[in-house]
């Protein structure tokens, strides 16, 4: 296995722990955004909504909720936008260089 493979690896599971998919629950609109801490859940949607919280309320999407509203809705030091943009786009196309280019080396053979 190639070095820039390897990186290329490292940089895939970056990007999987530090980036993720949230669901907009107003608008129902995707985007990428950066975690405040790694975790292995990548996509991230409110099963509430809009809504307020019900009394009888079911515990596992309780406990969606409260995951959505501690990567999404509070505040954390990965709300700077120009950083989030800066990182998440390092991470992504460092991904793509790097699993590309080293995939291309690794089946790349000479006659």
């Amino acid at each position: 296995m190639n070095n820039k493979l390897k990186i290329g690896i490292c940089f895939l599971l970056l990007t999987w722990l530090f980036t993720g998919i949230k669901c907009d629950d107003e608008f129902n609109e995707h985007s990428m955004f950066l975690k405040y801490r790694p975790t292995f859940q990548y996509y991230f949607k409110s099963p509430l909504g809009m809504q307020d919280m019900p009394a009888n309320y079911p515990a596992d999407l309780f406990e969606d909720q409260a995951i959505y509203d501690e990567f999404i809705n509070e505040k954390h030091w990965s709300d700077n936008d120009f950083l989030e943009t800066s990182i998440c786009g390092i991470l992504v196309l460092g991904l793509l260089y790097f699993l590309t280019a080293g995939l291309i080396k690794q089946f790349k053979y000479d006659k």
